[in-house]
């Protein structure tokens, strides 16, 4: 049972998508957006499939390649945005980046950023990464929660979105798509309802 205020004191909204590129890669993207703008969003972002992105198994430019991407599609009222991608071959757990794609690319350093009013992102080397629509101390309680969560090595991505929904209607989750029994996605919630796309059989 969701234990928060259902009306959204935020006029947004999530996407997400699921889509190949040209050379053969299947890719996500999804984010949260202007409210009324969903399906613009995923018009926009869709054409990341007229695109190469798999030319490489190097887990930096993995992600380098698709934030470029994603800042290349992105519209300019675009301000969180996230993708995932399933290379096979990969070593490492890669292959997922979440932000404003604007901004210049950085990897996760595990600190909570605030994007704006009551929206935070958090990110982790080796994933996740969750924008949400909440407080600071919330973003606190779900980091250090996230932490435990990978420390066991044994919970599923379930367990974060379970806590997700005891705080918020609206998130965007992201997974990497690549690496060793890696299941990548992307899980969103907003005002209708709850969506996701992985690349689990």
């Amino acid at each position: 049972m969701r234990k928060y205020n259902m009306k959204s004191k935020l006029s947004l909204e999530a996407f997400v998508l699921k889509t190949t590129t040209v050379d053969g890669y299947e890719v996500i993207v999804g984010g949260i957006c202007p409210r009324g703008m969903k399906e613009e969003a995923v018009k926009f972002y869709q054409n990341i499939s007229k695109m190469k992105l798999g030319q490489t198994k190097d887990e930096f430019l993995i992600d380098y390649t698709l934030a470029n991407a994603i800042t290349y599609l992105s519209p300019n009222w675009a301000f969180l945005v996230g993708a995932s991608i399933c290379i096979d071959g990969v070593n490492s757990n890669t292959g997922g980046i979440i932000g404003n794609p604007f901004k210049e690319y950085e990897s996760s350093d595990e600190d909570i950023e605030k994007i704006k009013e009551g929206l935070y992102l958090i990110s982790f080397s080796g994933g996740p990464g969750i924008a949400f629509e909440g407080t600071n101390s919330e973003g606190i309680l779900l980091k250090n929660m996230i932490l435990n969560y990978k420390a066991a090595k044994s919970r599923k991505v379930e367990d974060i979105i379970d806590k997700l929904d005891e705080v918020t209607n609206l998130y965007v989750l992201v997974t990497d798509g690549c690496g060793p029994r890696n299941c990548g996605g992307i899980y969103i919630s907003d005002y209708s309802g709850k969506k996701q796309e992985t690349f689990c059989i």
